[in-house]
């Protein structure tokens, strides 16, 4: 029995110690986070996921270097892997579908930093098993890979093309909100902005979208969908890392071996894509915002819009990409098209750059536009009219009779010192009236 107390003393010691030791550790990273400029703008949750995802990249590298360093001719393309899978996080769907749903999650009152992550993951796991499936029989398979990406790449372009549009739609109902929301707020009075501010969902368009997204309500459950997106293979980067593993099979290479270039596609697709997430939500949930509903409204309008015109214009894009690829109709247009989907990954830089773009110039144009709208509502305070009755008096404040007559032979308005006659107001309050007519 003594034995058994002392080890249950001693587990219970090593268990306290090992809280102690995170908490020391979180104390002092949160401290070093208030203390650095910019990162303290950065929620410790964003920082901490980024940071993971560096380490993870750096633990990845290290295994595989310590492998290479006795194959050297894979070591450029190792490096080329992981190079595709950042580029391939760039990709327009990626970013899209990201942010959106990082912004619905937001709206649900969550402050989701993993939703990139878990789609990557998903992402990825396709890629990792066709790798796997290709470098186990690159000559049985070879012949009919094409047919299989080419069916994966209607269901995945169908999956991520009616997914935007939907969410497209979606924002576009909230955008009507948001506008609706700002316009009270503006034209309430200074100082009650908070009475105003509710959150818009009501209406019957809303709760058939919020229905359908309730199946993603949490960020891991981005996983299945990036499953979906993953069946495309419709993007030159998992077509070329799938194309290293078939190559490196046919040369003979160790099938363990080929594991290495799409596990550092996953390491570089994931740090970027739960980059992104941890940004956007951070951007999103500005603590600088959070007491101010007009600078809220004003910044998720301008994200809105932009979010709203990205979402449609790739959706459209992907369904013009996939009538291309099933019914290969011909003219200047489909040339157009096809160019636009292979560059995919210029459309996903481009995206980036409209976010920092419109967000720095919505940042400038902001403080003009708030003094402005709260030089008017000044105005416009000044000049409302005094709360009226049921019948249409002035109601004034009813005080009480001992201070009318005390304040009868002290109590002086007006330049010129004339006395106010207050015998009427007095008797006004004996009676129990409250108001002067007009």
């Amino acid at each position: 029995m003594a034995d058994q107390s002392a080890s249950v003393h001693t587990a219970s010691e090593a268990e306290e110690g090992k809280l102690s030791f995170f908490k020391s550790f979180s104390d002092k990273a949160s401290h070093y986070h208030a203390r650095v400029p910019y990162m303290r703008k950065l929620p410790v949750s964003a920082i901490a996921i980024i940071v993971t995802l560096m380490f993870v990249n750096c633990l990845v590298w290290a295994a595989v270097g310590i492998v290479l360093h006795y194959h050297s001719p894979l070591i450029s393309t190792a490096i080329l892997s992981w190079t595709l899978g950042l580029r391939h996080a760039l990709d327009a769907d990626h970013i899209s579908a990201i942010d959106l749903m990082t912004r619905r999650l937001i709206a649900a009152g969550q402050r989701p930093v993993t939703v990139g992550m878990f789609f990557s993951l998903g992402h990825s796991t396709i890629v990792i098993i066709t790798s796997l499936v290709i470098a186990g029989t690159a000559s049985a398979i070879s012949s009919k890979f094409d047919n299989f990406s080419r069916v994966g790449g209607i269901i995945g372009t169908s999956v991520s093309a009616a997914f935007l549009l939907l969410l497209g739609i979606m924002n576009m109902y909230i955008l009507y909100k948001l506008i609706v929301q700002i316009r009270r707020l503006i034209a309430s009075e200074p100082g009650r902005e908070n009475e105003e501010f509710k959150i818009q969902g009501a209406g019957f368009l809303f709760n058939i979208f919020q229905k359908m997204f309730k199946l993603i309500d949490r960020p891991w459950k981005m996983y299945p969908l990036g499953v979906l997106f993953g069946l495309g293979f419709d993007t030159s980067s998992e077509i070329a890392i799938l194309g290293i593993s078939s190559i490196q099979a046919a040369q003979g290479t160790s099938i363990w071996l080929i594991l290495i270039f799409p596990l550092l596609f996953t390491a570089g697709m994931c740090l970027l894509d739960t980059t992104d997430g941890a940004l956007m939500m951070s951007l999103y949930t500005s603590t600088q915002l959070a007491r101010d509903p007009i600078a809220i409204c004003y910044y998720s309008i301008v994200l809105t819009v932009i979010t709203v015109i990205v979402a449609t214009v790739i959706g459209v894009v992907q369904f013009l990409n996939l009538a291309l690829n099933v019914a290969e109709p011909e003219g200047r247009f489909w040339d157009g098209v096809e160019r636009l989907g292979e560059s995919w990954d210029i459309v996903g830089g481009a995206i980036c750059g409209s976010f920092l773009l419109f967000g720095g110039l919505s940042v400038l144009l902001y403080q003009p536009w708030r003094r402005s709208v709260d030089r008017k509502r000044r105005q416009r305070a000044q000049f409302l009219p005094l709360p009226q009755s049921g019948d249409g008096e002035i109601e004034v404040e009813r005080g009480d009779p001992e201070d009318y007559e005390n304040s009868r032979e002290s109590k002086k308005y007006g330049d010129g010192g004339t006395k106010v006659n207050v015998e009427a107001l007095n008797a006004e309050g004996q009676t129990g009236s409250s108001s002067v007519r007009r």
